[in-house]
């Protein structure tokens, strides 16, 4: 992986990013909504039972493409959203693992955000925790962020630990809850990543990204239990 997070010499254009940061929120923003729209319409009322009973071939060919814009990776990925069978969909992608190309978006500008936030500040650079945690997030590495931020908890203690990321943790946790296998934080994090008001149940979502980022690492298992914190 590139050292450019840690190298002053490759500091990024700070207004070019912002500029990207807004594009990528807006553009994941009106994705996910196109998602919202195309689910409504392949689960709602009217087209799946016309298309099932319909004689003719056109309704079924319809909703056969809305469920195939929904679902495929080449396409919106895994985009199901809305309520009833739509949200058992989004929940069963998340547990699959799916692709979704709104929070693909979403996740690259918090991704360019955290950069923003720390350009220009060599004291967050040059300390070798907090570079270990913004070199995770550059890479994806999720699991690796946990543990570097872990580390800084235990050797310096909760409020130094929250104030050297201050510039970037919002986005860090964001970036987090959408990254992590808990499918609750994801409206917390979404709110965030697309410059929404935050209310007070993406707030609880937060707090648990919060709680899972903070939480202790467990100890060393045996070998018949390979540790939950390992990466894939």
């Amino acid at each position: 992986m590139s050292d450019a997070v840690t190298a002053p010499a490759t500091d990024p254009d700070v207004d070019a990013l912002d500029a990207l940061c807004r594009e990528l929120a807006e553009a994941a923003d009106a994705v996910g909504e196109a998602a919202r729209y195309a689910s409504g319409l392949a689960f709602g009322a009217r087209l799946p039972a016309g298309a099932l009973v319909a004689r003719s071939s056109r309704r079924r060919r319809a909703w056969g493409t809305l469920l195939r814009t929904l679902t495929d990776p080449a396409g919106l990925g895994w985009a199901l959203r809305g309520r009833g069978v739509a949200r058992a969909g989004w929940f069963a992608g998340i547990l699959a693992r799916r692709e979704n190309l709104a929070v693909s978006a979403a996740v690259c500008g918090l991704k360019a955000r955290i950069r923003v936030a720390t350009a220009g500040r060599p004291e967050l650079l040059a300390d070798p925790g907090c570079a270990a945690v913004l070199r995770a997030v550059d890479g994806g590495r999720q699991a690796d962020a946990a543990r570097a931020f872990r580390r800084i908890l235990r050797e310096r203690g909760t409020g130094p630990a929250f104030t050297l990321l201050a510039p970037a943790f919002a986005d860090i946790l964001a970036w987090h809850a959408l990254t992590d296998e808990n499918p609750f934080n994801d409206h917390a994090g979404w709110q965030v990543a697309t410059g929404r008001a935050v209310t007070a149940e993406p707030l609880l979502g937060l707090g648990a990204a919060v709680r899972a980022f903070c939480a202790r690492e467990p100890a060393a298992p045996g070998p018949a239990s390979p540790s939950p914190w390992s990466t894939p």
